[in-house]
């Protein structure tokens, strides 16, 4: 060893170094290889490196890591390295080590071509989720049929539970919000109103929009994000632990078993809520009305009753109750159409929210046209 290093040094030529390595490459010497090497590195400048491995007895992991190392050190100087009588097996993982992953593939150009291509297959998916949602929910009504005459199939147990979580634990965050949503409109509607000295039209316009729009509306967009979504990470958490398939092995009928407590349960809190959102509504304008509008609260529950028509609560219950059914297939819908791995539950789990909120909006669009056509 020269100078203390503990490898060989030979310089055949001016520039070119040569590092004999007669010692083992092991994990018991590479540090001191590693600082002999920076040492010799700050006190010489080659041009070009050449390993010399033919006298070295042993090369372990810590060896291989070593060459490496090396090389790292050499791309930097921008050097030239070689390395001479390298075992096979060190030349392998070298080689494996450098290779590097190939360049992702160029996007072809988006031609017209293509672009139809890309809209067929996202009516085709589309296409597919439809006839598969139509087929979970036709498979959901003829075993609710059913079990209208075999009551005692029917676990209402599970159900009770259901309704405790999405109804009565709801209520609080429909009560709070709706109450803020009534007291913003009957704001909003009294600044235009009170220019025209027709204050207590404020009770007219706050009470159509809650009981026939905003209620349904705004209470099933609340269980949509709140139960639909819960719905969803449920039944796909079991799907990915299994506990679907062990259910089915064992004789029972998800959507007997599963679906439907969920989705009775959610029927029966829908327009439940939605009164409470009337309620809660109605009770954010008249706050509005006493402290900005100069009105009773007898007053402006005076012009509720004499504009609000039984007919008027009817609709939005009867939005309510298909808003709550859809809601409810949805999130159980998407629940079964997890995958295996857990970032798929998320995925499904938005995908319950981002689809119930559509079906509501849509439907609600439907129910407008033909409450229209009907005079309602």
């Amino acid at each position: 060893m020269e100078g203390g290093l503990p490898f060989e040094v030979r310089r055949p030529s001016a520039g070119e170094y040569i590092l004999v390595f007669n010692a083992p490459l092991s994990y018991d010497n590479a540090g001191a290889v590693w600082e002999g090497l920076n040492h010799f590195l700050r006190e010489e400048n080659p041009s070009s490196l050449v390993v010399d491995l033919s006298a070295t007895p042993r090369i372990d992991s810590a060896g291989i890591a070593l060459l490496r190392a090396i090389q790292r050190i050499c791309e930097r100087r921008r050097l030239e390295l070689r390395f001479e009588s390298i075992p096979p097996s060190a030349l392998h993982f070298l080689t494996l080590i450098e290779k590097k992953e190939p360049p992702a593939p160029e996007k072809p150009p988006l031609t017209t071509a293509r672009l139809i291509t890309l809209l067929g297959f996202l009516v085709l998916h589309a296409w597919d989720e439809v006839v598969g949602f139509y087929r979970f929910c036709r498979e959901f009504i003829v075993y609710s049929i059913r079990d209208l005459h075999h009551t005692r199939r029917f676990r209402w147990n599970e159900m009770l539970y259901y309704l405790q979580l999405t109804g009565a634990n709801a209520m609080s965050i429909v009560f709070l919000l709706s109450f803020l949503l009534g007291l913003v409109m009957a704001f909003q509607a009294a600044v235009q109103l009170r220019q025209f000295g027709a204050n207590i039209y404020v009770a007219d316009l706050l009470s159509l929009a809650i009981t026939r729009e905003l209620a349904p509306v705004f209470t099933a967009i609340i269980v949509a994000g709140r139960s639909g979504s819960a719905f969803a990470a449920e039944i796909g958490t079991m799907k990915v632990n299994e506990e679907l398939d062990a259910l089915e092995v064992m004789g029972f009928n998800l959507a007997e078993f599963i679906t439907m407590p969920k989705v009775i349960a959610l029927m029966i809190a829908g327009p439940l809520l939605t009164m409470w959102a009337n309620f809660s509504g109605i009770m954010g304008g008249i706050v509005v009305g006493i402290f900005t509008l100069d009105l009773t609260a007898y007053g402006f529950m005076a012009e509720i009753f004499s504009v609000l028509s039984m007919k008027d609560i009817i609709t939005g219950l009867i939005k309510s109750e298909i808003f709550a059914m859809l809601v409810g297939l949805i999130g159980c819908f998407r629940g079964f159409e997890t995958g295996t791995g857990a970032d798929s539950v998320g995925r499904q789990t938005t995908s319950a929210v981002v689809s119930g909120i559509f079906a509501i909006i849509f439907a609600d669009a439907i129910f407008t046209v033909i409450f229209h056509y009907l005079g309602w």
